[in-house]
């Protein structure tokens, strides 16, 4: 049997759970226990494969499961919250609201370990967020963040192959830009939180350059945003990006450019830019790029023949932070906010390889696992018209080792884990900056003071696990 899974409409207002009544029965008589509540923010796509995984556990436990998908969903949590009618699990990206709501004893602790689950390490390491020892929230989907894509086919690197360094990468974009071609797509629209397509670019700079001890007293609010560490992160970023003919319209056309539209010009007949910074889950947006050819039509052999290359190292790097194989992460994180025991099971069945296999296969391998022995899937049709060389299947991998079997640490994206002010300010900022570089002094002071007006309590001691 096969429960049914009730879609809700779109409205700010998380109706009254429906609970089975005492001796309830289901198909064949199997017993239906209360409904679940689950709060996300996926939809289209991404909320049909997580329906998937959701019906299994429906079917193997009996228990009904009520979906609510929205992009809006830290704000409608926080007033289900004040409302004291939470979801029973929520789902978000960012660790610091999850650890607010866990002072607040809103968020229930795991019992321990999870079972049935090849989770890394360094995930569960990076799920704890006090010294019980256990992971406090599951990661269930994740991303690679410290990422450069481009076309090899369309490469300028040449028989040196792709850039190694900072520098070098710097001086390949001004050559190109020399030449009359556009290096950089750059996009930093986004609802609800435009701008963060530059924290990313901020914090990868940072961790390459400054290593990760410094980007964890950061991202813990230990290290001053008016450092000179922090200061040449954002001159690093601001230097590439607002220089002439380096990113595709310019630094205003960026600003009103939508990020899932940033990359398109990658892929059409005549590239309007060839490098990317951009996380895993761009391979998922590019699956719908051969079917719309706004903004130019787009080769899908050039979508099926995208590579990318790990975020370069810095010449002059404090020592031992030069290494290339430090990457910034991003999860997103499911939470237990009810004691019902169908929900906490809902929580223990997410975690399992199982579950996550179930992920996989449903999003023809555009999404990522932390279990070390879920592997990404083959699956997936191949784009009409493809044929240069199809290289998914071979990047899904390098991805996933990455983010399951590194030797390397790994560190959630600083905005993640700042308290929820510090993470909007910096977006903002972000967002001024690129508009007038000539404020960052004054810019930086802001977020600064911020920083001090923020209680210890509300930080995170870092982002970052150790090595694998």
């Amino acid at each position: 049997m096969r429960l049914h899974l009730r879609r809700k409409a779109a409205h700010l207002v998380l109706l009254p759970l429906l609970t089975a009544g005492a001796g309830a029965t289901g198909c064949l008589g199997q017993p239906v226990e209360e409904t679940v509540s689950v709060l996300a923010s996926w939809t289209g796509a991404e909320e049909a494969s997580f329906r998937t995984v959701l019906r299994a556990f429906e079917e193997e436990y009996g228990v009904e499961v009520d979906y609510q998908g929205t992009r809006a969903v830290r704000q409608i949590l926080l007033a289900e919250v004040q409302k004291g009618t939470p979801p029973d699990v929520a789902v978000l990206p960012t660790l610091s609201e999850l650890a607010g709501y866990l002072r607040r004893d809103v968020l229930r602790p795991l019992d321990g370990e999870p079972g049935s689950s090849s989770m890394a390490r360094q995930w569960r390491e990076l799920a704890q967020l006090n010294a019980r020892g256990g992971p406090d929230v599951i990661p269930i989907k994740a991303d690679l963040k410290s990422l450069v894509w481009y076309v090899p086919e369309r490469s300028p690197f040449g028989a040196a192959g792709p850039p190694t360094s900072w520098e070098a990468l710097v001086e390949t974009s001004g050559s190109l830009a020399e030449a009359g071609a556009t290096p950089w797509c750059l996009g930093m629209s986004a609802t609800p939180g435009s701008g963060w397509p530059g924290t990313d670019w901020i914090e990868d700079i940072l961790l390459h350059r400054s290593g990760v001890a410094d980007y964890d007293a950061w991202a813990g609010g230990r290290l001053a945003w008016d450092s000179a560490k922090v200061k040449a992160a954002w001159t690093a970023w601001g230097d590439l990006v607002t220089a002439p003919g380096m990113v595709r319209g310019g630094a205003d056309a960026a600003l009103l450019t939508e990020f899932t539209d940033a990359g398109r010009p990658m892929f059409t007949s005549r590239p309007g830019c060839l490098f990317e910074h951009q996380a895993s889950f761009v391979i998922g947006i590019r699956e719908g790029y051969p079917e719309d050819d706004r903004g130019g039509a787009v080769r899908a052999a050039e979508v099926t023949g995208a590579d990318y290359l790990p975020f370069p190292a810095f010449r002059d790097a404090a020592p031992g932070a030069g290494r290339r194989d430090a990457a910034m992460v991003s999860a997103d994180f499911a939470g237990l906010l009810s004691d019902k025991p169908a929900a906490r099971r809902l929580i223990e069945f997410l975690a399992t390889d199982e579950a996550q296999r179930i992920w996989q296969d449903s999003s023809a391998g555009t999404s990522f696992s932390v279990n070390r022995d879920v592997r990404p899937s083959d699956r997936g049709a191949e784009p009409a018209g493809a044929t240069g060389p199809d290289r998914r299947a071979e990047v899904r991998t390098r991805i996933a080792q990455t983010l399951t079997a590194s030797r390397s640490p790994l560190c959630l994206d600083a905005s993640d884990v700042m308290p929820t002010a510090m993470a909007n300010a910096f977006q903002h900022a972000v967002l001024e900056y690129l508009r007038y570089p000539d404020r960052l002094d004054a810019l930086l002071g802001d977020l600064e003071g911020l920083r001090r007006s923020i209680g210890p309590d509300e930080w995170l001691p870092g982002a970052c696990s150790g090595p694998g």
